[in-house]
């Protein structure tokens, strides 16, 4: 707690900025293989269950 009081918010800021950045691009790829899984399913003629 103590640490926390001493920290910068500034770099606080850029961490959580960070932090955010990282799961948006996270998400992104994880949508996107969803969409190629879905695809090659549909190219395979596999229909979803």
């Amino acid at each position: 707690m103590e640490n926390a009081l001493r920290a910068n918010p500034l770099d606080l800021r850029e961490q959580y900025e960070r932090q955010i950045k990282e799961s948006q691009e996270a998400y992104g790829e994880a949508m996107l293989e969803l969409r190629v899984r879905k695809k090659l399913q549909s190219l395979l003629g596999e229909d979803e269950k």
